[in-house]
């Protein structure tokens, strides 16, 4: 009798040891608070959005982010934020191997990516241009067709436009926006393909953006998909909300010579 009552404690206290033992996972809001800052990937080179200037991170997707951050923690100080750098080719497996806990790094919402990653509801519409310099005669992207040479970044939605609109154009594929321009510059290509804001945040004078859109897009933060995410999701659609509201996105757009953006010409 006492060895069964022995065995019966010893298995009562493995199961409440056990039960113990085994917390509750938390979802991604949880764990950025319990954690104690926000880390969000950024783009560095996608003027005015993602930017060094004076050796300081700036742009709207990390004003958006501090934004967000602000509402997570309750700290108009912006202290609890850290922000990984990320590029096109690599910014979604940075974001499921929960490297970061989203992305505000000019992100354009369409059916494919729906599939890996949730998204926010947008705050910036935007479309596919061409940029070339300032005495090219170039005026269309079927020009490219039969001639000239187009560079263009991976990973971006720009590769499934040129390919729709001149899919028999010459293309170098570059990493990043700053490469693009700096063929452009150099005259080793004839035009960069990108997101008309972009382009124009590199736009010095020493080019031309033709105004005619291939495409209307609208970036969104993108947050892993899971249901671990939905109150996060949730927090962050209400900020956007707001950072739109109260008007904070216009005078970033003017800041940054976005305000008379002109009508999107999709064709």
């Amino acid at each position: 009798m006492k060895k069964y009552i022995v065995l019966m404690l010893i298995f009562v206290m493995t199961f409440f040891c056990s039960a113990c033992s085994k917390k509750r996972e938390l979802n991604d809001l949880e764990t950025i608070k319990e954690r104690g800052y926000l880390i969000v990937g950024v783009k560095e080179d996608s003027p005015p959005f993602g930017f060094y200037k004076d050796e300081k991170l700036t742009g709207i997707d990390i004003e958006l982010s501090k934004y967000i951050a602000d509402n997570i923690f309750d700290n108009p100080y912006y202290t609890n934020i850290k922000f990984v750098s990320v590029t096109p080719q690599n910014r979604f497996s940075k974001l499921n191997s929960g490297e970061v806990d989203f992305l505000a790094a000019i992100v354009s919402i369409n059916d494919k990516r729906k599939l890996i990653i949730d998204f926010s509801i947008p705050y910036f519409s935007t479309g596919q241009k061409i940029m070339v310099n300032k005495d090219s005669k170039i005026s269309h992207l079927s020009y490219f067709n039969t001639k000239g040479t187009i560079a263009v970044i991976l990973g971006t939605t720009g590769e499934n436009v040129l390919h729709l609109a001149a899919p028999n154009a010459r293309i170098v594929a570059v990493r990043t926006y700053k490469e693009a321009v700096n063929l452009l510059e150099n005259n080793l290509v004839d035009a960069v393909l990108g997101d008309d804001c972009v382009l124009k945040g590199y736009n010095d004078g020493r080019f031309r953006i033709i105004n005619r859109a291939y495409s209307k897009e609208y970036y969104a933060v993108a947050l892993r998909k899971s249901d671990k995410s939905k109150e996060l999701l949730q927090v962050v659609n209400t900020s956007i909300t707001s950072f739109l509201d109260d008007k904070k996105m216009n005078a970033l757009k003017r800041e940054y010579g976005l305000s008379n953006t002109p009508k999107l010409l999709v064709e």
